[in-house]
């Protein structure tokens, strides 16, 4: 199997520097890194209480990113430079503000009263809204403005649900050319509505997630897409080669690694279908996090960059990566002059409910989603791409080294790969 290097664009971040069309410039940087694939968080329509995975409409492109046309554009000049384009799909939940949840309510999962014991993954409040119109509660496990699908109907898969999808997924790949998806929280689809508490438990490992992957992307379309999924794995390893194993996801993520970063991930390796990322839209920056490093090494041969690139492709027999957009030029989480409390706040919808309960904001600081979804430095490439040794060409070399070594082991900035390739 050719080893595969994704990198994420999030473009809440590029619609101050002008959307679709300053994501198409930067395709030339993807390029130059090696990337296989683009992935693009949530493109959608969305109100964004939860900035873009609150999806209003699956079919068309946010206005304030551009127009159809625009991502035609984008998927074009990815295709001529030999990168495939992925869209991010939210099979969980929708906006209240879909059109679904007034037109087909049934898809939605409802009760007569508040639940106690269902709390949401966001703040561990109430997991349950009440609507005044139905007279109702509907689930949102996320934001209150997320409402889950209800994929088993009295414990049933939910055809209407997995047709409305399937139409989804040939609109974008049939008229738009996409080459495929990466499924946003899928094992959230694993809940058992009749018990009187949630348990993360419940939700990590299910047959329900798997038969709705299986349902959307059966027969060709499963054996066409390229398709990624975010998965909690506190097994690390087991839970992760569960869903590949019985699904056609092509490559799984441990969302779990960009919080606490174990040394387990050469276990994860062993299965060829995991894929290490360490930085997202859904954490703070690498660098900031891995600061506490340092006191392991001496300050003499302190290297933090070197330190990055270690942890992303020293391991033995890895076969994917995804790339956080801005991780390559080395960036740390922006100060509190470059993001206010309030921008932070405004950014990321998790820290604004924690907040909103009495926790610190600097303590939500340092762990805030907010870090990483700040507008990209851009003069800070052609700064970079005049260095040697910057993290941005240290970054390429070693890519570029994993990519052709059979068993990476470590990386030696000053051995350039134009030199012994």
């Amino acid at each position: 199997m050719a080893k595969t290097l994704v990198y994420q664009l999030y473009p809440i971040a590029w619609e101050s520097r002008g959307g679709l069309q300053a994501m198409t410039n930067h395709l030339d940087i993807i390029k130059y890194l090696g990337a296989d694939y683009v992935w693009l968080s949530p493109l959608y329509p969305s109100p964004r209480f939860d900035h873009g995975y609150d999806v209003s409409d699956y079919s068309e492109i946010d206005k304030r990113f551009g127009t159809m046309k625009d991502f035609d554009a984008f998927v074009k000049k990815a295709h001529s430079l030999g990168i495939g384009v992925l869209m991010d799909l939210v099979l969980n939940h929708t906006s209240t503000e879909h059109s679904w949840f007034k037109d087909y309510p049934e898809c939605y999962c409802w009760s007569d009263t508040d639940r106690p014991g269902w709390h949401n993954l966001f703040d561990n409040g109430s997991a349950w809204q009440y609507d005044e119109e139905r007279g109702k509660y509907y689930l949102h496990l996320f934001h209150q403005n997320q409402a889950d699908l209800n994929w088993f109907p009295n414990g049933k898969l939910n055809l209407d649900l997995v047709a409305m999808f399937q139409t989804i997924v040939r609109y974008w790949n049939g008229l738009h050319e996409v080459d495929g998806f990466r499924l946003d929280v899928p094992q959230a689809i694993n809940k058992d509505l009749t018990k009187d508490q949630l348990d993360l438990d419940d939700l990590l490992v299910g047959e329900q997630a798997v038969k709705v992957i299986n349902a959307v992307f059966r027969g060709k379309y499963g054996k066409k897409l390229f398709l990624m999924m975010e998965c909690l794995d506190p097994s690390y390893g087991e839970i992760t080669k569960y869903y590949t194993d019985r699904t056609p996801i092509n490559f799984a993520t441990d969302m779990l690694l960009k919080d606490d970063a174990p040394p387990v991930i050469g276990r994860l390796t062993q299965n060829p279908q995991f894929m290490l990322d360490l930085e997202s839209h859904d954490s703070p920056r690498y660098m900031s996090r891995y600061s506490s490093f340092k006191p392991f090494c001496p300050d003499s041969n302190y290297d933090p960059i070197g330190v990055m690139l270690d942890d992303c492709f020293r391991h033995y027999g890895l076969k994917a990566f995804c790339l956080y957009q801005g991780q390559e030029l080395g960036l740390v989480n922006p100060s509190k002059e470059e993001l206010s409390d309030e921008e932070m706040l405004a950014l990321d919808a998790k820290t604004a409910m924690q907040a909103k309960r009495g926790e610190s904001l600097e303590e939500l600081r340092k762990t805030s989603r907010a870090n990483g979804r700040i507008p990209l430095p851009m003069d800070e490439y052609d700064k970079q791409l005049q260095n040697p040794e910057s993290c941005l060409r240290r970054m390429r070399d070693t890519i570029k080294r994993w990519k052709i070594d059979p068993r990476f082991v470590s990386y030696d900035y000053h051995l350039s790969v134009d030199n012994w390739v």
